[in-house]
């Protein structure tokens, strides 16, 4: 730590710009949020197909609910809401860079340990 401080980095600089862009945008292509979202409209549109073209399969086994139609319906709003909050507030930045950093940082500290 003690040679970090003389050199000036201090955890600092580790990435470049490149690497920095690079990880924000691996981190928010990789937000659970999203995951979450596109496969509930997947099979949120399966499932709402389904019971578009055969909605009398079930209906005698669910008491005369289409759930078929009714499952897939609330499945592609959920998976709309997700998708919603994933673009309306995405990961922060600063954030990300900052645990890119720390994480350089520190392999960078286990790294010069196993040199020893």
């Amino acid at each position: 730590m003690a040679e970090d401080t003389k050199s000036g980095t201090a955890g600092k600089g580790l990435l470049t710009q490149a690497e920095k862009d690079q990880a924000v945008k691996a981190a928010r292509r990789n937000d659970l949020r999203l995951l979450i979202g596109v496969l509930f409209v997947i099979y949120g549109v399966i499932v709402t197909l389904v019971g578009i073209v055969d909605p009398a399969a079930d209906v005698a086994k669910t008491g005369g609910i289409a759930i078929n139609l009714w499952t897939g319906i609330i499945m592609l709003i959920v998976g709309v809401l997700f998708l919603v909050w994933n673009f309306a507030r995405p990961l922060a930045a600063e954030d990300i860079i900052a645990s890119a950093e720390a994480s350089a940082a520190k392999a960078q500290v286990q790294h010069e340990g196993s040199k020893k």
